[in-house]
This record gives C-alpha cells, structure tokens and sequence, in this order.
C-alpha cells in the first residue's frame, strides 16, 4: 500500500498531498479508491431489443455511465438504425455500437471485447456466455 509518512506528521497516498491525519485514515481511503477503481472500470454491454430499447433498459444503462462504466451495446440486429438513436441519447459512442447479424456472433463480439456484464432478455445468450450474462425482465 502506497501510504507514506510526511516531515510535519501526516500522511499521503502516493505522491498526493500530506493531509491525513493518521495512517489508517490514509489506507482507508486508498482502499477506498482502489474499490471504486474497481466498481467503475467495467466493460457493460446491453442487447438491443427488449433490453436497451426499454425504458428500464435506458435506465440501467444512464445509471452504469454515469457510475464510470464503458457502455456497449451489441446486437444481433443486421443494422444499427435506430440503436445509434438511443446511443446518441446517452452518449454512447458510434465505436461502442454493433449490430452483429446473428446471436453467434454477438457472443462472439461480446467476448472479443472482454465484456465483464452483457445484460440480454433472451435465456440462451444468457447461458452460453458462461457467467458474464444477466438475464433482463
């Protein structure tokens, strides 16, 4: 743990500044650093139809952005049309946008990326992607 005793008595994570008062105020709040680190640096991607293309859907994924979390959405839509609409709408860049053409391949393109969370309404995509999926109601 990077927590280092400064010349007036205090404590600094790093190279920060000597403002806490004790070395375990310090490491806690390194460790707390280190979790939201953690929390926020997912990659999440959403299926389109009957996930995203929903007002819960929208929801959750306004919520996984503004936490800090990369945003995908990937489809087996042939197209992306309208899935640019709904990205535009919540800022999510052209680049994290696919529209695969087949469930097969958006598994696939769902692991190339190392997706850490794909949330989709349909079970099957769901359990080929060994633990990663979350099924969406």
């Amino acid at each position: 743990m990077p927590v280092f005793k400064c010349n007036n008595g205090k404590y600094r994570i790093g190279t920060g500044k000597c403002i806490y008062d004790s070395k375990e105020k310090a490491t806690r709040a390194y460790q707390g650093y280190i979790i939201s680190e953690q929390l926020a640096s997912q990659k999440i991607s959403f299926d389109y139809d009957g996930t995203l293309s929903t007002a819960k859907g929208f929801a959750m994924a306004k919520d996984m952005i503004d936490k800090g979390n990369e945003v995908y959405i990937i489809s087996a839509r042939s197209i992306r049309g309208t899935m640019a609409v709904r990205a535009n709408k919540l800022g999510i860049p052209l680049s994290h946008v696919y529209a695969t053409g087949s469930n097969d391949a958006k598994i696939e393109h769902i692991h190339d990326l190392g997706i850490d969370i794909h949330y989709d309404n349909n079970k099957d995509i769901i359990d080929k992607l060994d633990g990663l999926g979350r099924l969406f109601r």
